[in-house]
């Protein structure tokens, strides 16, 4: 089929082996490619193993659109079973490595085992080798990615911190030393537990994909770039995302009262301004940095040479929320550099900052001794460093808000959905949001601008919301489970669903069909982004996690909002969730046998 290499490396750490596989056709046009077929591999090959047994698969995907000239199709999709939730999971991030891989001729990489010793993958075109990463091991991810690009010139680098190399549940993996604010569960414990330190791709000339009518194709990318430029959210010149960055999320938020404040014990913030995207313009943002294919450039580059000294891509709204309101820090200069620490030592952010929230409400409430109080910056980064660490006496809030919880036998205080925090959005201000974070395969992760959509205060960003104060519980189910199945469609194919603020479904199907040299219809995409969250969810049933972890924190289906708009409200999710099961196909939230994934497929491949 067109639109692939063909080509999957397999590598076998413990015997230090590598091989490369092709890629069936069945599994391609059932799955696409990246999170599809990442998922189909692990339901293939993982049996349930335990997330960080050697035999647990590490996949690393691109896609059929990655390193075509559709807009935003610059994704990199990790797939793996999380050791945060024991689910599957998938990660995403751009930039330009997934482009690179892509161009040198694979479409992705699956690592099984573990080394003896540390080590790293170099990519070099088609082929790839491993390699010695003893004198890397110990070292910071920022550290590790520049000793790594001067041994390989204009290369990309993966790379994990101490974080990984510990299997803290809550490591990241750092892309160019940046790019992490979407990969979460644990995805650099993952890493670590193979003693995989690093990735390296080279440089690759770019590879032009064959699609099926140029002139067609021309006209069509014509028609999609205006659109683009069209967008009040993501034209690059006035668009509200790429002016201010995602984290302008934080001021219409904080404006509807939907922001989660202090550990989500409040949806409003009276300093909400101070630490939104217009803030952080204002004070530490030096440079806008974009991805491959991409004229949005929603990406920020923040400095300090003052109080926190630091220089680091990032922190978009997801890190912003979780440090600033959510642990009541005002600083937008202590926030970007508590983001500049977790990336260094190869952790999570955004569950970081959550798990010090769950930490500060423990020490008000007297749960805890010696804890932090909110808003102390210096006491945050301290913290960082333990669960970095893993030295200290709380070291344990590398377990996430949920595991840390879990061990002061307080579980309630973690906000957290299959034993990751929620993110962005109060589902009591906003109940599509408390529906799409009780049923998302790999638990409460969604980034808010994935799904802006759903959630009513993003009008005040241009985004149009598909969801009302008034809407139904049925209507807010057809809408959270239309959008789960573009999601994992876009997933698949590596495009950035930040581009579905101009791009319709239809076009997504158009720009398939041109580089794929197959016919797809929105409809047809559709049932295959369903038929990857389906496989997902079997994946997850398989592994013990079922309909049961379909809930939310007791906080926001049984503490009412004490004040601001909404204040009263709780989230009601039983009747949505009734009619999203519905919706679905799921008697009781489970799949039908006659809705069972194509497992004939999957047992072709690889």
């Amino acid at each position: 089929m067109q639109g692939y290499c063909g080509r999957i490396a397999i590598i076998d750490l413990t015997n230090r082996r590598v091989d490369y596989s092709g890629l069936p056709e069945s599994v391609l046009r059932s799955f696409i490619g990246g999170r599809g077929l990442g998922a189909a591999i692990l339901s293939r090959h993982d049996g349930p193993s335990e997330p960080l047994a050697p035999e647990s698969p590490l996949c690393v995907l691109v896609g059929p659109m990655t390193g075509t000239d559709f807009p935003l199709s610059n994704r990199l999709v990790f797939v793996f079973r999380s050791p945060q939730t024991r689910t599957l999971a998938w990660a995403n991030t751009g930039g330009y490595i997934a482009a690179e891989l892509k161009s040198g001729g694979l479409d992705g990489i699956v690592v099984l085992g573990r080394a003896e010793t540390p080590v790293y993958l170099h990519v070099h075109g088609a082929s790839l080798t491993i390699r010695c990463a003893r004198s890397l091991w110990g070292k910071g991810a920022m550290e590790t990615t520049e000793a790594l690009q001067a041994m390989h010139q204009k290369a990309r680098v993966l790379a994990i911190g101490p974080a990984g190399e510990e299997l803290v549940p809550i490591a990241t993996v750092i892309n160019d030393k940046g790019r992490a604010s979407g990969v979460r569960n644990g995805v650099g414990a993952v890493w670590g537990s193979k003693t995989l330190k690093a990735i390296v791709v080279d440089d690759q000339p770019g590879r032009r994909a064959c699609v099926t009518d140029p002139v067609a194709y021309k006209a069509f990318l014509r028609e999609v770039t205006g659109k683009i430029r069209a967008s009040g959210v993501i034209d690059s010149k006035t668009g509200t995302m790429a002016v201010h960055g995602t984290a302008i999320a934080l001021e219409a938020l904080g404006r509807h009262g939907a922001l989660p404040t202090r550990n989500h014990t409040l949806t409003t913030h009276p300093r909400y301004a101070e630490m939104g995207g217009r803030a952080l313009t204002e004070k530490v943002l030096v440079d806008r940095v974009t991805c491959t294919r991409c004229p949005v450039r929603c990406r920020r580059v923040t400095a300090s040479e003052g109080r926190f000294k630091f220089h680091v891509e990032g922190p978009d709204y997801a890190q912003l929320c979780a440090f600033g309101p959510n642990c009541d820090l005002v600083d937008v200069e202590a926030v970007s550099y508590m983001n500049y620490l977790c990336y260094d030592l190869g952790l999570d952010p955004i569950e970081m900052g959550n798990a010090i929230a769950m930490l500060a409400e423990a020490t008000e409430r007297g749960f805890a001794t010696n804890g932090v109080a909110w808003g102390d910056a210096e006491r945050f980064a301290a913290l960082i460093r333990q669960a970095g660490t893993q030295r200290g006496e709380w070291s344990r809030l590398g377990l996430g808000a949920a595991g840390a919880a879990s061990s002061l036998g307080i579980d309630p205080l973690a906000m957290s959905v299959k034993g990751i925090s929620i993110q962005n959005v109060d589902p009591r201000a906003e109940p599509a949001w408390g529906l799409l974070s009780a049923t998302e395969s790999l638990g409460a992760a969604a980034h808010v601008w994935t799904y802006g959509d759903l959630v009513y205060a993003m009008k005040d960003v241009g985004v149009k919301p598909i969801v009302t104060p008034e809407s139904t519980p049925g209507e807010i189910a057809g809408h959270v489970k239309v959008k789960q199945d573009l999601v994992a469609a876009l997933d698949a194919m590596t495009v950035c669903a930040f581009s579905s603020y101009a791009v319709s479904t239809e076009d997504y199907a158009a720009a398939l069909g041109f580089v794929t040299h197959t016919s797809w219809s929105a409809d047809e995409l559709l049932a295959a982004g369903e038929r990857i969250f389906e496989l997902e969810r079997q994946y997850n049933a398989d592994c013990g996690t079922g309909a049961e972890s379909d809930t939310l924190p007791e906080r926001f289906l049984r503490e009412p909002v004490p004040t601001g708009p909404h204040a009263g409200k709780v989230c009601d999710l039983a009747p949505m969730l009734d009619a999203y099961y519905r919706l679905r196909g799921w008697p009781q939230g489970k799949i039908a046998a006659d809705r069972q994934p194509p497992r004939d497929a999957i047992a072709t491949i690889l």
